[in-house]
């Protein structure tokens, strides 16, 4: 019973912080709509997406130095600290319709999830030892999913029966609940190092991650993988909060309903990759998971469909991105020991987070001039591409992929 229990604060209180985080982003993106001109929709869910991920890209290099120089549980909670202050100051831009505020709170809330985050990820294994890394990453990623798409669907109902005090008070109940649940974390962490003279200047440290990486046959094209991944994801949430109102004319709360079923299936493909792996780390899955995605997304494109059979591709889309992703998660995590782990943790963050920045500028692009439709396709040419460049250039993919298809005959 303790071997399970013991994970439930860091579920508890990172699914709390990611529902807070993308209830509040949510929000900006369907209530700052309406304190701006009409018709700049794909600006502000760009504009809210970028800010949130902006952080990543330049404070990365210091949240790895972090998780190497401090008790990691010790960041946990301050991080958790610190979003409730936020919340409240983010809670004060609704109330007077201000979106210079409400924009600078979600960046801010992006920095402090930045700076946890190398924490968190290194605490699975303080926890569950490496037996415990496709367990604990499956499981995480679930309700990390959980939290990203639940937290928008609240948001869409809230925005359709708006009420300012229930909003500002839901920020701070679930942001003092998420303090309180990793504040019951037992875990036993290696000693810190006393002091780390890494780099904390971006790409330079980018570029000594990349070096070191390169010594580890695979694992760039591996973090490059699970960055294809998280873009895959940016671009489907941001996709629905248009393409639903937009071209398939669904009121906000139905569109809480479609990111929902998006949640289900990511949470669901992240989950089902943990338990098939049995403990170990099955990196023919991904290759799977992108057969899946891919065949998932040319049905969007080329049927067009509505009401719940859209619902249910896009679940479909989600779940094997879900199998698409854990196996690459934990093998970044498996890569290094100690507590050089922060490093590839954040190195790894970077790329996700360029990637998700990326996504946020190319979603308005694309949206604007070829309509929201050509995103599926857009996504069925990235995912095909990176796949196929994992399955030649990371021997150990390719070979459990042919068992696994073996197996499967």
């Amino acid at each position: 019973m303790q071997s399970k229990t013991k994970w439930i604060p860091l579920f508890a209180s990172n699914f709390l912080g990611v529902f807070n985080n993308n209830f509040f982003k949510t929000l900006i993106c369907l209530l700052a709509i309406n304190w701006v001109a009409k018709g700049n929709e794909s600006m502000i869910v760009s504009m809210a997406s970028g800010l949130y991920v902006l952080s990543y890209i330049f404070f990365s290099p210091l949240a790895g130095r972090l998780s190497k120089t401090m008790y990691k549980k010790k960041i946990m909670i301050a991080a958790r600290i610190a979003e409730l202050i936020l919340v409240i100051a983010g809670s004060i831009g609704f109330y007077i319709e201000n979106v210079y505020i409400v924009m600078a709170g979600i960046f801010l809330l992006g920095l402090v999830s930045t700076l946890f985050s190398p924490s968190k990820y290194g605490l699975i294994r303080d926890i569950g030892g490496n037996e415990g890394l496709s367990f604990g990453t499956g499981t995480l990623e679930m309700f990390t999913f959980f939290g990203a798409i639940l937290g928008p669907l609240l948001a869409t109902i809230v925005s359709d029966h708006y009420n300012f005090y229930l909003m500002s008070g839901l920020f701070v109940v679930i942001s003092l609940i998420s303090l309180f649940a990793i504040s019951r974390l037992k875990v036993s962490e290696s000693q810190p190092m006393k002091k780390s003279d890494d780099t904390i200047i971006p790409f330079v440290f980018e570029y000594k991650a990349f070096k070191f990486a390169s010594q580890i046959k695979g694992l760039n094209l591996i973090i490059l993988g699970l960055s294809s991944f998280w873009m895959v994801g940016s671009f489907l949430q941001m996709l629905l909060l248009v393409h639903c109102p937009k071209t398939l004319g669904m009121t906000n709360t139905q569109t809480g309903y479609v990111l929902t079923a998006s949640a289900l299936g990511i949470g669901l493909g992240s989950f089902l990759a943990g338990i098939i792996s049995k403990g170990k780390i099955e990196l023919g899955l991904t290759p799977i998971g992108g057969l899946g995605m891919c065949i998932s997304l040319l049905i969007l494109f080329f049927l067009q469909p509505t009401g719940i059979l859209f619902g249910f591709m896009i679940f479909l889309t989600a779940l094997f991105c879900g199998i698409y992703m854990v196996p690459l998660s934990a093998s970044v995590q498996n890569s290094v020991e100690g507590r050089k782990q922060g490093d590839m943790i954040a190195y790894s963050n970077f790329m996700i987070f360029l990637l998700i920045f990326i996504s946020a500028a190319l979603f308005a692009v694309i949206t604007d001039n070829f309509g929201t439709n050509s995103v599926f396709i857009f996504l069925v040419i990235l995912i095909s591409g990176m796949s196929l460049m994992m399955i030649k250039y990371v021997p150990q993919m390719f070979n459990r992929f042919k068992i696994l298809i073996k197996i499967s005959k």
